[in-house]
């Protein structure tokens, strides 16, 4: 307010003074020099106290982006720490697992080199089954041969005992005449044939008259009879004994073909009824799979429609299983064909689709909604507080909307560097207080 009287002032006497100083003139132009020097100096102060400022304002910011830096310096140096830990981690878990693979390797080996030899000692027993059933035929025609062998060496005997039994009474009966002639003779002329015979040799070979006219034919049959006899000295006598040995023998082999064939036909029947059984149980099993995978389908992705297809025309042990997923507003499609989160939430409906047809009290999901969005955790957690009534969760997490769904928190921490610390959180409220449901945990 002073410097603005003043120069009014001046002003003032700017005007008067013209009138009454001749070198006035020269004196308020050089007033007005240093005035426009003054102002400029002025503005270039300004100037610097407004660069001064910003250079300032520069200041702080660069300090602050150094302390940040330095900040996310130790953060990521403590990130590369855990890296490393988790690399080395990792390679020991490889290691561990390459391990587990050759011993895996190893049993593999061991169990083809057992099912080799149960296939060897399979067709050995087969060749032994088939060198005994050939055997067996083999004796079994042998004692055919000699079965018939002894019926006609029987038949053959049977035929000389009635020759013989025939001669005997041949025999008998010309004795009998004989001894009623020479009676008669004795009776009749009073001659004693057996007399005449052992005192008289003339009387005896005078006997030629007595012999029967057929006697050639007799002898000849005599000599055929000694020939079949002589002939049949070499009849086999122990046949009888071998056949019955080898019956015995033929018995007890097809005894065990017997128990053989009734081992394989009761086995294939109890495979036949496992298979049956299997087909049964696992027709019932995707049936009822599917139900529990279409409802839950709907639920998680708010509609659409999934399935489970089976291969046609192939047996159900042996068929090929294809999961159909339809997320809303999407054609049908293999699972295979999906994004990140709907596989996610695909295989979620599906794993809880298994578990609810056949529950189990206790289940662990390792970071399952990691792929999933909020919406869509949302759905999730609604669909795991179904099955707490009879089940336990225990989620592993890094979802806040999961961990707010929970009762429990445990959670891990390192306060120092390689030093794990667990910190465990409890939810009382007044609904899980009076519940009636088991303890839950998530």
């Amino acid at each position: 307010g002073g410097h603005a009287d003043l120069e009014r002032a001046v002003g003032a006497e700017t005007v008067a003074l013209p009138r009454h100083d001749p070198g006035f003139e020269a004196a308020r132009l050089e007033v007005a020099a240093a005035e426009a020097a003054v102002d400029a100096v002025e503005r270039s102060h300004g100037a610097l106290v407004e660069e001064m400022q910003r250079l300032r304002i520069e200041q702080a910011t660069a300090t602050e982006r150094l302390a940040r830096c330095r900040q996310e310096s130790t953060g990521l140096a403590a990130l590369l720490a855990t890296r490393d830990r988790d690399v080395a981690t990792a390679l020991a878990t490889l290691t561990e697992t390459q391990e587990r693979r050759v011993a895996h390797e190893l049993e593999l080996l061991a169990a083809g080199a057992e099912h080799a030899e149960a296939t060897a000692a399979h067709e050995r027993t087969l060749d032994a089954l088939a060198a005994a059933a050939a055997e067996a035929e083999a004796l079994e025609r042998q004692r055919g041969l000699a079965t018939a062998t002894l019926d006609a060496c029987r038949a053959a005997a049977a035929r000389l005992a009635d020759t013989v039994h025939s001669r005997e009474l041949d025999a008998g009966d010309v004795r009998h005449r004989r001894d009623r002639i020479v009676e008669r003779i004795r009776d009749e002329y009073d001659i004693d044939i057996a007399a005449l015979v052992a005192g008289d040799g003339a009387a005896a070979a005078a006997a030629p008259d007595d012999v029967p006219a057929d006697r050639a034919e007799l002898d000849r049959e005599a000599e055929d009879l000694r020939r079949k006899l002589a002939a049949m000295t070499t009849v086999n006598l122990e046949a009888l004994a071998e056949s019955e040995e080898l019956a015995a023998r033929l018995a007890g082999l097809e005894t065990q073909l017997a128990d053989i064939t009734a081992a394989k036909e009761s086995i294939g029947q109890l495979i036949a009824r496992i298979d049956d059984e299997s087909r049964r149980l696992l027709g019932e099993t995707i049936e009822t799979v599917r139900g529990h995978f279409r409802d839950l389908f709907e639920r998680l992705f708010g509609g659409g429609q999934a399935d489970i297809v089976l291969e046609e025309g192939v047996d159900l042990l042996e068929t090929s299983v294809e999961i159909v997923a339809r997320p809303p507003g999407k054609e049908p499609r293999s699972i295979s064909l999906l994004s990140g989160g709907e596989k996610t939430l695909t295989c979620v409906a599906l794993l809880l689709a298994i578990f609810k047809s056949r529950p189990s009290p206790f289940c662990v999901l390792d970071e399952v909604d990691a792929a999933l969005d909020e919406s869509n955790v949302d759905r999730f957690v609604g669909v795991i507080r179904d099955f707490l009534s009879a089940t336990q969760f225990i989620v592993v997490t890094h979802s806040k909307k999961t961990m707010a769904a929970a009762d429990t928190l445990y959670g891990i921490t390192q306060e120092e560097s390689g030093v794990s610390k667990r910190v465990s959180v409890r939810f009382e409220t007044a609904a899980a207080a009076t519940a009636s449901a088991p303890a839950r945990a998530a």
